[in-house]
């Protein structure tokens, strides 16, 4: 496990609130921009800006299946710190979050009408994610 600095715990934790913002502009974030924010805490900075044209669930399933950026993870049994957390509904991906060692272990993620919010995988499957899957940067 990956011990995190009392200043990153606390630039992580400024994320929890922020609005959702389909165009990921500050001060706000679309799950993917969430992910790239709590990447740079976490020193994994670089990762590729994305904005999409349109924020339909297949433009969103399209976009993170074909995001130049998936071809450098590789999907890992169970979760560690900063893998980025695919969910899904049904079967196909269309949301992506960070995992954070923090508190019990939860997901940091985007979403319409809710803004940046810090869950437990408990949480998330309450709330429908059935398919979730952990990736890592190889």
């Amino acid at each position: 496990m990956n011990t995190l600095t009392p200043d990153q715990i606390g630039r992580l934790s400024r994320l929890i609130g922020a609005p959702y913002d389909p165009e990921n502009r500050a001060p706000g974030f679309h799950c993917w921009g969430a992910f790239c924010a709590a990447q740079e805490i976490l020193g994994h900075s670089g990762l590729p800006d994305f904005v999409p044209k349109n924020v339909t669930l297949a433009a969103r399933a399209r976009a993170l299946r074909e995001h130049p950026e998936r071809s450098n993870w590789r999907k890992i049994d169970n979760p560690v710190m900063g893998c980025a957390v695919l969910m899904a509904k049904q079967t196909v991906a269309t949301h992506v979050g960070c995992w954070l060692d923090l508190d019990g272990g939860g997901v940091l993620h985007a979403l319409p009408n809710i803004g940046v919010a810090f869950e437990t995988l408990q949480r998330l499957r309450q709330a429908s994610w059935r398919c979730i899957t952990f990736h890592l940067s190889i």
